[in-house]
């Protein structure tokens, strides 16, 4: 949930002090590099990119992807991430995309994903004229879809063998949320 300052709060209505929901100032681009490389690394079916090409990004490239992003840190460590994006196009500009959504392993099952995903939904439908948010999610990542679900996103489309990975073909989900 979001309290009317804008705060992240848990199901009770209070805020939770340990995890914070919060953007970051591209000063600590190298926060958001190392949590996005543990990623690729971690879970590469959760990302579209990979870990050789990323690491590969320069200092300035970290420092301008990091407005897109909305953080879950607690005691200073970055623990969990996810992008937006509102397209520009003009016939576009009402449609949002999430992408390069990520909780470290040890602190899943917390609800932080959710408080993610949540505090992205809540920034895009603050944003004038967006009226829908479309993601992409690997068929296999189950937990991601229910996630996605209970938050209000459809499933719309199904695109085959969109990702190759280690010698497999992983078919993607497409899904949508109309705000």
């Amino acid at each position: 949930m979001v309290d009317i300052a804008g705060r992240m709060t848990g199901e009770d209505g209070k805020n939770d002090e340990k995890i914070k929901i919060k953007r970051l100032p591209a000063e600590r681009w190298q926060e958001f590099m190392e949590i996005r490389l543990i990623g690729l690394e971690t879970d590469p079916l959760a990302f579209m990119s990979s870990l050789q090409e990323e690491e590969r990004y320069p200092e300035s490239r970290w420092k301008e992807r990091i407005t897109n992003q909305i953080f879950a840190e607690t005691d200073f460590t970055i623990v969990g991430l996810i992008g937006f994006l509102i397209r520009t196009r003009q016939k576009e500009r009402h449609v949002a995309d999430i992408f390069g959504f990520y909780v470290r392993k040890e602190y899943r099952g917390k609800g932080i994903g959710d408080r993610l995903l949540k505090a992205a939904i809540h920034s895009i439908s603050s944003s004038v004229g967006v009226r829908k948010i479309e993601l992409g999610v690997i068929a296999n990542q189950k937990a991601a879809i229910t996630l996605y679900e209970r938050n209000g996103f459809s499933r719309v489309g199904k695109l085959s063998m969109e990702l190759f990975l280690d010698g497999e073909f992983f078919d993607e989900i497409l899904m949508e949320k109309l705000i």
